[in-house]
């Protein structure tokens, strides 16, 4: 397992709720990292890694993602503001993306519309409703280099919400306009997609970090008949987004 060797700074309050920590890993990578701490439960942690290794196998365009530990030293002479939010142990990793900021409104036309139905039905599955975006602004948790006209998705801590709904879910989503217009082979394509993925939940989290997945019986716990139960909504999906022919 990769470890962390520098914590540089944490990300800035107002800019996300998370607020994970820029980190320096020992392959020399810059991260942002949340880790056990206050702030973040450990099932939210199973979640980022597991929407991050379905994200992947998708072919989506998924911030680079690792498991890294954090030294019990390295806290205990860090002088970053708010240090003793997290703990040591292994934490979430997102590679850093150089030259990219949040979407914004006027830039989503700019996103490929295959990309843009692959990430709506992407959230939906997985039951993320932290993709948001108005007029008004939101939590779009996308980044784009307009230079290199790239996208990275990142952030799935809320995937798998108990409380999801989809009527506000198509409401707010930054891509909810293509909800009625994505073909119906397309929806087929993914529909399989999903199932085969589904079908392989236990080999995708057998190596979660035991950390995570301990049992205490108490809100933090890692699910994994309710992350099962909610990747079996694969089979609505035509009924659902109702693709065109």
């Amino acid at each position: 397992m990769k470890q962390v060797i520098e914590i540089i700074a944490r990300c800035a309050e107002g800019t996300c709720v998370s607020r994970p920590f820029r980190v320096r890993a020992d392959d020399g990578s810059l991260y942002w990292i949340k880790g056990m701490g206050t702030g973040w439960n450990r099932n939210e942690l199973c979640y980022e890694l597991l929407c991050a290794k379905l994200a992947a196998e998708l072919e989506l365009p998924v911030a680079g993602f690792d498991v890294l530990e954090v030294p019990e030293a390295l806290l205990e002479f860090c002088a970053v503001p708010g240090i003793r939010d997290l703990s040591a142990g292994p934490a979430f990793g997102s590679l850093y993306v150089d030259d990219a900021s949040s979407l914004l409104p006027v830039e989503v036309s700019s996103v490929p519309q295959e990309l843009r139905w692959q990430i709506l039905l992407f959230d939906w599955w997985v039951q993320n409703e932290d993709r948001t975006l108005g007029e008004k602004g939101g939590n779009v948790n996308l980044l784009w280099n307009p230079v290199g006209r790239a996208l990275t998705i990142i952030d799935h801590n809320n995937a798998f919400d108990p409380e999801f709904n989809d009527v506000a879910f198509f409401e707010h989503h930054v891509f909810r306009e293509k909800r009625s217009r994505i073909p119906a082979p397309f929806l087929l394509e993914q529909k399989q997609r999903f199932g085969n993925m589904a079908g392989h939940l236990d080999d995708l989290i057998k190596a979660f970090p035991d950390e995570w997945v301990e049992q205490d019986e108490r809100p933090g716990d890692f699910a994994p008949e309710t992350v099962r139960a909610i990747l079996s909504r694969f089979d609505r999906l035509l009924d659902v987004f109702g693709g065109q022919a």
